[in-house]
């Protein structure tokens, strides 16, 4: 009788351990971007761009050199520290709260099925900005990801088929 007691408590026991024991209540610390959420604007010869960083501070590209720059590059250029406010310009803050909630939702969002923009079938024939929003993420390897969470082409607004990156793109542009 022991001996069955003492099996039962040890299954008991490994069971337990197996379906929890060790795990943390404790939140996992959010790795965020330098750069996590971008905008573009561009129409024929002009070319704009906004940023938001992982503080929550949103910039206006202020140099032709910065507006020109691929997106790689003015990571490397922000995380450094070398652009002064002759290339950008702080526009606004927001609570660094809302920004780790919305980019939680676009890490969740990115690896998810229907994240691709859904372009109509035909676009209207117009002249217009071309507009974009994007997202960046830590993919689960560690390595930087850029997803469009939204575009606005030739008048037409062109959503994604995921409802995170559509409410991302909510709260980025509501905010901003």
């Amino acid at each position: 009788m022991e001996r069955t007691l003492a099996a039962f408590s040890a299954i008991v026991l490994l069971i337990g351990c197996f379906t929890g024991c060790g795990m943390s209540d404790e939140p996992k610390k959010i790795r965020i971007p330098d750069i996590t959420f971008m905008y573009t604007n561009s129409f024929e010869d002009t070319y704009a761009m906004w940023f938001c960083d992982s503080a929550g501070n949103y910039y206006t590209a202020v140099s032709d050199d910065v507006k020109a720059m691929g997106l790689d590059r003015l990571r490397e250029e922000y995380a450094a520290g070398t652009l002064g406010s002759s290339d950008i310009r702080l526009v606004k803050n927001c609570d660094k709260t809302a920004l780790e909630k919305a980019y939680t939702k676009l890490v969740k969002a990115s690896g998810a099925e229907g994240r691709e923009l859904e372009y109509p079938e035909a676009l209207p024939a117009v002249e217009a900005p071309e507009e974009r929003w994007y997202g960046l993420y830590y993919d689960k390897d560690g390595r930087l990801r850029t997803v469009t969470v939204h575009a606005n082409t030739c008048m037409t607004e062109v959503s994604t088929g995921n409802e995170d990156l559509n409410e991302v793109y909510e709260w980025f542009s509501d905010t901003f």
